[in-house]
């Protein structure tokens, strides 16, 4: 069993034109230092209700456990900080532990990776977006030289190396997302897991359109990956991830299996037991132990979401599926949106971008 920890570290240099995360791009050394502060109050507390089940055997030590750092810079942290916020992990250090690191690429030098390294953080998640140097520029980010900088000094280290790109970018041309995966990995022969995401509509400034490719290029080029990393051997595990076989990310799994997890931080979220709740994205209200949307899952909305996260990671076996009908299914497979593979349903190629409408149908 996995219990994954999240922990949302609010601060960035400047925010992206497209970002929806909860951050402030305003801060100085004393916002940070009490963030932290609150942060680590949290993170005590919970161990101290949760202390027996961790220290028990069987349910503490038995479980696979990983910390993520995200949302939206956490390398702007010191080596000293990140250790404060970690030891306050009862298991850190004890048992090992997935714990990653989410960096911006300017943040990333030699003597701040030796540092790292010491903390045992194992997997370093790089937002390199595109190596477009304009689309860099609209988009408010750092520049392609800054990238390779960043990936050489991760390459030659034991660190897990994950790089992460979005298409659909302005002044990105059709192709060129795929041959930028091409170029960083055969330069950096270290990077064991890629994540892909997908430009969504409503987030970017309205100029943007204009100067991206469309829907079909995207579409197509998307497509594209996929068959690149299928013909390198690598996994594509989630929808918007590939990993070098046993790269997978053990805390992104967890997530998409209803494993427990918690959240720190501002606007983070958390799931166990099928309860699900946020903290406030609201620094007032977040210092104040504010919880929003908090719910109980049902039985039905369980099997629901189980459904969609299997249709997301590789399909799923329609032999223990007992909210759809075959009909349904037949009626999906004759329209040519899913399809029975290794006798698991999963939605064919061309309608792979098509999983939320399936979901409906189903």
């Amino acid at each position: 069993m996995t219990h994954s920890f999240y922990i949302h570290i609010p601060f960035c240099k400047q925010k992206c034109p497209y970002c929806k995360f909860a951050l402030t791009p305003v801060f100085d050394e004393f916002k940070k230092k009490r963030y932290i502060e609150y942060l680590k109050k949290e993170i005590k507390e919970y161990f101290q209700w949760w202390k027996k089940i961790y220290e028990d055997p069987e349910t503490g030590s038995g479980w696979q456990k990983t910390i993520y750092f995200w949302g939206w810079t956490p390398s702007i942290l010191t080596p000293i900080e990140i250790r404060e916020i970690l030891e306050y992990f009862p298991f850190y250090g004890k048992i090992k532990t997935e714990i990653t690191l989410e960096s911006n690429p300017e943040d990333i030098a030699e003597e701040y990776i030796s540092s790292i390294l010491k903390l045992w953080i194992n997997r370093i998640s790089v937002g390199v977006q595109t190596l477009n140097e304009r689309s860099l520029t609209e988009i408010h980010r750092s520049n392609p030289e800054s990238i390779f900088d960043a990936l050489s000094c991760v390459n030659d280290t034991q660190i897990s190396l994950n790089t992460d790109f979005i298409l659909g970018l302005p002044y990105t041309k059709s192709g060129e997302t795929l041959q930028s995966i091409k170029k960083l990995h055969n330069t950096f022969p270290n990077i064991t897991h890629t994540s892909v995401y997908m430009l969504e509509n409503e987030l970017y400034p309205k100029n943007w359109k204009a100067n991206s490719i469309s829907e079909d290029e995207l579409k197509n080029e998307f497509l594209e990956i996929i068959e690149y990393f299928q013909s390198i051997g690598w996994n594509h595990y989630e929808f918007s991830n590939w990993a070098k076989p046993g790269y997978e990310s053990i805390h992104n799994r967890a997530y998409w299996n209803h494993s427990n997890s918690r959240g720190f931080g501002l606007s983070s979220a958390s799931y166990e037991d099928r309860k699900r709740w946020n903290n406030s994205s609201s620094f007032t209200w977040y210092y104040q132990g504010i919880i929003e949307n908090e719910e109980i899952l049902t039985d039905e909305q369980i099997d629901i979401e189980t459904m969609m996260f299997w249709l997301r990671t590789g399909g799923w076996d329609p032999e223990i599926q007992t909210i759809t009908s075959s009909q349904k299914i037949q009626k999906l497979i004759d329209t040519g949106l899913i399809e029975v593979i290794e006798n698991k349903i999963k939605p064919t190629k061309t309608w792979i971008f098509m999983i939320d409408h399936i979901m409906g149908e189903l």
